[in-house]
C-alpha cells in the first residue's frame, strides 16, 4: 500500500520519490489494457486510464508524505512519446512533484516494437519479422538497430524535448546491457550512454550485478 509506505518513510531524508508502477502494460487476466484516455467509453473495451489511476494514487501518497517526487512511467507497449502525460489528469494536480519515467533497452523500441527482434530472428521467424514490419504491424527498428543520430532523434521526440525546454523532469529509471560479450547489446549501450550525456539525464542502471553470479546462475 503506497500510502502506508509513504507515511513510514516520510521522515527519511534519503527517500525522495515514489515510482508508482513498474512497466505499465497489458494484463491478460483479468483482461484489461492501459489507456491514456479518461473517456468512460474506454471501459467498454476493458481499457483503464493509467494516468487517472496514477493521479489518484499520487494524491494518496502525497497526503502521507507531501515532499515526495512522484514518478509516473509511460506505458511500455506501445512505447510512445511522454508528451500526453504532461497534461491532465496528472497536471496541474501534480505540479512540482511529477517526474516522468522511461525505460530503454536494445530489444525494445518506439511504437509497436517487436521484442527481442534480433535475438529471435532466424529462419521462419526472420521472414515473419520482415513481413510484419514491412506491413506496419511493428515498428521498423528497435532501439538497438538505430544509428547514434537516429537514436538521438527518437529520444528527443519521445522525451528529450521536455528536458531541453525545462518543461518536466524525465528520469531514465531503467537501462542496461548484457555486457561486452553481447556485441549488439553493448553497442546499443555505448550509443545510448552518449545520448544520456548529451542530454544530461538522471538515470538508474539495471542491473548493477549483470553477468554470471558466484552461484553459477
Amino acid at each position: 500500500d503506497w500510502a502506508r509506505l509513504a507515511a513510514r518513510y516520510a521522515r527519511c531524508a534519503h527517500v525522495v520519490g515514489a515510482d508508482l508502477r513498474n512497466e505499465v502494460r497489458f494484463c491478460p487476466w483479468p483482461f484489461r489494457w492501459p489507456s491514456l484516455s479518461s473517456n468512460p467509453l474506454v471501459r467498454l473495451t476493458f481499457g483503464h486510464s493509467w494516468t487517472e489511476a496514477a493521479a489518484m494514487c499520487a494524491e494518496r501518497v502525497l497526503a502521507s508524505s507531501p515532499d515526495l517526487l512522484i514518478v509516473v512511467e509511460r506505458v511500455i507497449w506501445p512505447m510512445r512519446s511522454v508528451e500526453p502525460y504532461f497534461a491532465a489528469p496528472l497536471l496541474p494536480r501534480l505540479a512540482g512533484r511529477l517526474v516522468l519515467g522511461v525505460h530503454h533497452y536494445s530489444w525494445n523500441g518506439p511504437g509497436r516494437y517487436l521484442p527481442f527482434g534480433v535475438t529471435e530472428n532466424r529462419g521462419f521467424q526472420r521472414c515473419a519479422h520482415i513481413a510484419l514490419r514491412a506491413l506496419g504491424f511493428f515498428s521498423k527498428e528497435n532501439y538497438g538497430d538505430m544509428s547514434l543520430e537516429t537514436l538521438r532523434g527518437v529520444l528527443h521526440d519521445q522525451w528529450g524535448h521536455l528536458l531541453e525546454t525545462d518543461r518536466c523532469p524525465v528520469w531514465v529509471s531503467e537501462f542496461g546491457s548484457g555486457g561486452p560479450d553481447n556485441s549488439y547489446d553493448f553497442e546499443f549501450f555505448q550509443r545510448f550512454v552518449t545520448c544520456l550525456g548529451a542530454l544530461d539525464v538522471d538515470f538508474a542502471y539495471w542491473p548493477l550485478n549483470v553477468g554470471q553470479k558466484a552461484s553459477g546462475d
